[in-house]
């Protein structure tokens, strides 16, 4: 092929994608928080909810879990439907600025989370980056 025909093929594809319609980019996840309460520190998780104390963390699907989580940095958890033959999944916890992380045996992946009062009632709000993960309650 002459090297003037490729060029033109070269020009009219040019020509051809910048005529074409942007393609929809996708939108970003909002980063503004301003309306949300604010955010536990990791003394105020610690000395809220890791005592010793048992609570219920529910998921958005309905899924609870009756969690303990120790001063020592131990934690347990036992589905609420669990049978009395059950075994807890134990695993371990640190507190960090904004938040806690956790890491439950049978996972080596560590994952983070940051906490806030619920918008409505009187639970508390678990976060793993934007998404709800679970409503934290006292039984």
């Amino acid at each position: 092929m002459p090297k003037s025909l490729r060029s033109a093929g070269l020009v009219a594809v040019m020509a051809l994608v910048a005529a074409a319609p942007a393609v929809a980019q996708p939108k970003p996840v909002p980063t503004d928080n301003s309306g949300l309460p604010e955010k536990f520190s990791g003394e105020e998780i610690k000395r809220t909810w890791f005592d010793g104390r048992p609570f219920v963390a529910t998921g958005p699907d309905g899924t609870a879990y009756r969690m303990v989580f120790t001063d020592d940095g131990k934690a347990a958890r036992l589905p609420e439907n669990a049978g009395k033959k059950a075994h807890p999944t134990i695993g371990y916890w640190r507190v960090i600025a904004e938040g806690y992380c956790s890491r439950w045996t049978g996972s080596n992946r560590e994952k983070c989370f940051n906490v806030r009062k619920s918008q409505v009632g009187d639970g508390t709000v678990v976060r793993f980056g934007q998404q709800i993960v679970a409503n934290w309650k006292r039984p």
